[in-house]
């Protein structure tokens, strides 16, 4: 009886050293998993990769709404958007015999 077979691709492989401390540290998290070593290597790369992107991602949003919100708070502080009070916007509705609308889910 066989074992299980393994899609192979047309990727070139990339070698990597590692001394015998590293090498055990891979192998036991290879059975931990249930995989080869070398699918466990590339996966725990793909993994980290992919937490790093997201970092990125996630800090350049934050840079992005920080940006925005100096830019509202100057507008303010400029007169240029004025500050409105809650029942300054529920006298709004009120007299427009209307209800704020809730958002459609998507």
């Amino acid at each position: 009886m066989r074992g299980p077979t393994v899609a192979r691709s047309n990727a070139l492989p990339i070698s990597v050293a590692m001394d015998k401390t590293e090498r055990e540290f891979f192998e036991a998290e290879a059975r931990r998993r249930g995989l080869g070593v070398s699918t466990t290597i590339r996966t725990l790369a793909l993994e980290r990769a992919t937490e790093l992107r997201e970092r990125r991602q996630i800090e350049r949003a934050r840079q992005w709404q920080t940006q925005r919100m100096r830019v509202a708070v100057a507008r303010i502080h400029t007169g240029q958007d004025p500050e409105v009070d809650q029942a300054e916007i529920d006298a709004l509705f009120d007299d427009t015999g209307t209800s704020p609308r809730r958002r459609r889910r998507t």
